[in-house]
């Protein structure tokens, strides 16, 4: 029959009492008095029915039976340690921040988020929604419109973007309802105040009126005009009926699916950069990183 343990504390006492052969600096390090310390070493010594340690004048020498049960604590407590670092690990929720435009944001990746977060209930995901590019201070990465090289980011391509013109149901069934060309001027146009955050990189700049205007080879100066500050809110407008918008493909996906919205001149299509995940190439090995990147080629495929 095996022995009854005594208790973890008293050996864990021990064992920093051995490495330093010393009460008062094991004490300094359990942050407990030298006399609890010592009452401690008495109580597991009686327990186990031998002494661990001699107790010279002002010096302490661990006895036969100190040094052979000081390995085996050591080993033991130290299995104990790791054991539950990595349970600790396992069970703790750890935090992944994504940086990413408003628009896209509401209109296509909360959307989808649930699937990763059924898939990954260990990670809390923040989004960190904005129009500016990140400095990666605040953000473990970055879903971008476009991308430009940098030598200290990792870029992946997500999926490409076509811009096209978009309008409720309602609005094909009136008298103009877009079967010719020119019925687009007695449309309401909406416009999307804000410029897209890929020009600060100074290589694209998003499509506008003017261009579609030109690509239809229609007059639309005189057309009423909306004016909102977001691409979300744009395409809200646009399922509400209230007039013509300038759509990116995947903010749209969801309403075109629905029927909320359906695409007008089909062929009238311009091209944007598209969508990168983007963060620094320090974070390579980041678990969390890895886990969403995998999560997000495969939903963009």
């Amino acid at each position: 029959m095996k022995s009854k343990l005594p208790p973890l504390n008293n050996l864990h006492t021990f064992s920093i009492a051995a490495k330093y052969l010393s009460f008062s600096k094991a004490a300094d390090e359990l942050s407990i008095s030298q006399a609890a310390v010592s009452q401690q070493i008495r109580l597991l010594e009686q327990r186990l029915g031998f002494d661990l340690f001699y107790r010279l004048h002002k010096q302490l020498k661990l006895t036969e039976q100190g040094i052979a049960l000081q390995n085996p604590v050591n080993s033991a407590l130290d299995k104990i340690s790791n054991t539950l670092d990595e349970l600790r690990k396992n069970t703790e929720k750890s935090i992944l921040t994504i940086s990413i435009l408003p628009s896209l944001a509401i209109k296509w990746l909360i959307p989808r988020l649930s699937d990763f977060n059924k898939q990954h209930p260990d990670i809390d995901v923040h989004i960190n929604a904005h129009l500016g590019l990140s400095d990666f201070k605040n953000d473990d990465l970055s879903i971008s419109f476009g991308h430009q090289a940098d030598e200290r980011l990792e870029a992946k391509f997500l999926m490409d973007e076509a811009m096209f013109l978009v309008a409720s149901p309602k609005l094909l069934t009136g008298k103009y309802n877009f079967n010719k060309i020119s019925d687009i001027k007695h449309h309401t146009l909406i416009h999307d105040s804000v410029d897209c955050v890929f020009e600060a990189y100074g290589i694209f700049v998003e499509p506008g009126w003017d261009d579609f205007a030109k690509l239809l080879d229609v007059n639309i100066k005189n057309n009423k005009e909306l004016t909102l500050n977001q691409s979300h809110l744009v395409v809200q407008a646009a399922i509400a009926g209230q007039g013509v918008a300038i759509a990116r493909s995947a903010l749209v996906a969801d309403d075109l699916a629905s029927g909320q919205l359906v695409r007008i001149y089909k062929d009238k299509v311009l091209k944007s950069p598209g969508y990168h995940l983007v963060y620094p190439k320090s974070r390579i090995n980041n678990k969390n990183i890895q886990k969403f990147e995998k999560w997000l080629l495969s939903i963009c495929d």
